[in-house]
């Protein structure tokens, strides 16, 4: 587990170089999708969160966490990308959160969404 600058921990998070994107994981139990996105986003920014534009700024975190919670029994997918600052952040409902620099993706390279995963 990692102890972030927000007080949610993670069960695990690692820097992919080759598609410069940060990858998350954490448990659905105990931490909403908007909280590791927070502090998924604090850790890698390096601030503290307090700090970070509020993130129902960007995206509607109630729906987020609606949506990206996990579907027992349906099998299916499903991801929702958005962009805060300087990234694009794709959370999933296997309890990940993706977080690429726009620079890597393009800021016409993101598809803001819901889609299956």
């Amino acid at each position: 587990m990692i102890d972030t600058q927000a007080g949610v921990e993670l069960a695990s998070m690692a820097f992919h170089p080759e598609s410069e994107t940060y990858r998350a994981e954490y448990d659905q139990t105990s931490v909403s999708a908007s909280m590791a996105v927070v502090a998924v986003l604090s850790e890698v920014m390096d601030v503290d969160p307090v700090e970070l534009e509020p993130l129902h700024a960007s995206v509607n975190t109630g729906a987020l966490d609606n949506l990206a919670r996990v579907r027992d029994g349906t099998g299916e997918g499903v991801s929702i990308t958005f962009r805060v600052a300087t990234y694009a952040i794709t959370v999933s409902n296997d309890g990940t959160v993706a977080l690429t620099s726009r620079e890597q993706t393009g800021t016409d390279g993101v598809t803001e969404g819901v889609s299956p995963v």
